[in-house]
């Protein structure tokens, strides 16, 4: 996973906080790599917020699994994802936004596929991050006139 500098101006944090919603980004490209929904959705709270990239909302851990367990055997059976995470704002100490940039890659018969994902963590009573709300834009060419 590649990194860029992180821009937080808001609330100073420990490094361990900040290494913490990195790792989450990167337990979500882990899962998914290995075609892993339950392990994609460990790092949700239990009623967490999912848009998909064409609008269409799930909410809560179980269905957000149940709709990756589908994907991963049908459309994105096979893929692989890499990020780059674009930024880490912390709004509170307990509250974070986080957003990457991801491409989807390993499948010549799926046109290129790029997102720009937003998550939003809270910090849990034992310290752990979870996302509470998942937004996935993708990425796509401007129309030109």
């Amino acid at each position: 996973m590649q990194t860029k500098p992180i821009m937080d101006t808001r609330t100073a944090v420990s490094p361990t906080d900040e290494q913490a919603i990195r790792d989450v980004v990167q337990a979500l490209v882990n899962a998914w790599n290995q075609s892993d929904s339950e392990a994609w959705s460990e790092n949700l709270v239990a009623d967490a917020h999912h848009t998909v990239w064409n609008g269409m909302h799930i909410q809560g851990r179980d269905n957000i699994t149940a709709g990756h367990k589908q994907i991963f055997s049908t459309i994105y059976k096979g893929t692989r994802q890499t990020v780059t995470i674009r930024w880490i704002r912390f709004l509170r100490p307990d509250v974070a936004a986080v957003q990457w940039d991801a491409q989807l890659e390993g499948r010549d018969d799926l046109p290129q596929v790029q997102g720009r994902p937003l998550a939003i963590l809270t910090k849990q009573a034992d310290g752990r991050w979870l996302i509470e709300i998942f937004q996935n834009t993708p990425i796509l060419e401007r129309p030109m006139g």
